[in-house]
């Protein structure tokens, strides 16, 4: 009798289960921890990117072209212009390189916020991942743009706040350069405000950057420099699409370098543009632009070249900025005679680039970061620090774009001695050494 019901039962419900699989479930997850509606979110909602485009403006011409854009009109990003400046910005060139240099494991991720949603950029798959429905472009913008790109520190992957930042800086610059070339144009704001769109516990939002057509389309006259020891900066031939995709670094350097080839160097580092730009607005009253942008102008870092001949200092200009269609400077200072790369060699994380022909240090100038005249705000403060490990990562990436233009190769070190390094460039504590880019064959 037992064994009669318990098999008249096991039929029942065998009947049961095929009874019920037999009707349809569309987008049901059958893992109680996420919701079927989030599921069906985000397979509407996420895409792939097409394929980038390859852009054939000789680098230099994009590094002289980089200037900070505020005021945008509305004409919509294409996805195939989005898809090249992200993949500029933080991409993979192969299993094992990227298109900026991994300063600290690249621990930062990019948000897209456009009119319909919030997403993040996939640069494994080289897409856009639903995160979240709802514009909330205005809520987190300083300047309003067609979409606005948030960048936030994974401290999951790092713990080191200024060496993320320095790694944002890269991402910055391949953006300016990107969406400039592309017609677009962008400019660094603070980033506190991307909170709005309900970030992750362990991702701290750092900066925020605009993207959209200028309102006023760039008007650039040709005009170098005219004050200079060093020789004029040229255009090479490689485009800034080549400069991302052949980045060349290395841990071993050869050979001796030039006097054109430093020059190059030290203009891409932290120069003026050769240009002047045309587009005088009441949000851009910058004459001539320089290559890399700094928080309020400030422009707080001085740049030492060390050889085997000395140590210099390289002048960019007597002033931070120019509302004025002035000369500037481009020239080096010798402030120590004799070789002294040894001694930066051995006070860095990178003891081979003894025998790089040419090391470059960014040092912040702790006093120029307290405002202009008084007037403006204090970033001297260990809290704003990150702000000019941004600047100096964004001169850094400058000088491996432009080394690899000119047939060189260089990487990025950190100093861990940064007394060592002060005593060689006859520095004081109002300085702090960020960054060490050797350069050479």
């Amino acid at each position: 009798m037992g064994s009669k019901m318990n098999l008249k039962s096991v039929v029942i419900v065998v009947i049961a289960m095929l009874l019920i699989s037999s009707f349809p479930v569309t987008n049901v997850c059958r893992h109680s921890s996420i919701s079927p509606i989030l599921i069906k979110e985000k397979t509407a909602h996420s895409y792939s990117l097409p394929p980038p485009k390859k852009v054939d403006i000789p680098l230099e011409i994009a590094i002289a072209r980089r200037k900070s854009v505020r005021e945008f009109n509305e004409t919509p990003i294409s996805d195939e212009i989005l898809s090249t400046i992200l993949w500029a910005a933080y991409g993979y060139i192969n299993d094992e390189k990227r298109t900026i240099h991994g300063i600290e494991g690249y621990a930062a991720k990019i948000y897209v916020l456009k009119e319909d949603a919030v997403y993040f950029y996939d640069p494994v798959n080289h897409s856009l991942v639903f995160y979240k429905e709802g514009d909330y472009r205005r809520r987190v913008a300083q300047y309003e743009a067609p979409i606005q790109l948030g960048i936030v520190w994974n401290k999951n992957k790092s713990s080191n706040e200024n060496y993320v930042t320095a790694e944002i800086g890269q991402i910055g610059q391949n953006i300016y350069f990107m969406a400039n070339a592309l017609g677009l144009g962008a400019v660094t704001t603070v980033g506190f405000t991307l909170s709005a769109i309900g970030l992750p516990s362990n991702e701290i939002p750092k900066i925020i950057m605009p993207l959209g057509y200028p309102k006023c389309p760039y008007n650039f006259t040709y005009k170098p420099m005219l004050l200079s020891n060093l020789p004029p900066v040229k255009n090479s031939t490689m485009s800034l699409s080549d400069a991302i995709y052949n980045r060349s670094e290395t841990t071993t350097w050869k050979g001796e370098i030039n006097e054109q080839e430093i020059s190059q160097l030290l203009w891409a580092a932290y120069g003026f543009s050769y240009y002047i730009d045309n587009c005088i607005t009441e949000k851009n009253k910058i004459v001539r632009h320089r290559t890399i942008p700094s928080a309020h102008a400030y422009y707080p870092l001085k740049i030492y070249a060390v050889t085997k001949d000395g140590v210099y200092r390289y002048v960019a200009g007597l002033y931070r900025y120019y509302m004025w269609n002035l000369p500037v400077l481009h020239s080096l200072v010798k402030i120590r005679r004799g070789d002294y790369r040894k001694e930066i060699a051995d006070a860095s994380s990178m003891p081979s680039i003894s025998s790089a022909p040419l090391i470059l240090i960014s040092v912040l100038d702790i006093r120029m970061t307290k405002g202009m005249i008084g007037l403006w705000d204090d970033f001297s403060g260990e809290e704003f620090r990150w702000l000019w490990y941004y600047e100096a990562g964004a001169s850094a990436y400058n000088v491996l774009l432009e080394a690899t233009a000119w047939n060189l190769s260089a990487n990025i070190a950190f100093p861990v001695d940064s007394q060592a390094i002060l005593n060689v460039l006859l520095l004081n504590q109002n300085f702090l050494p960020l960054l060490i880019v050797p350069v050479g064959e």
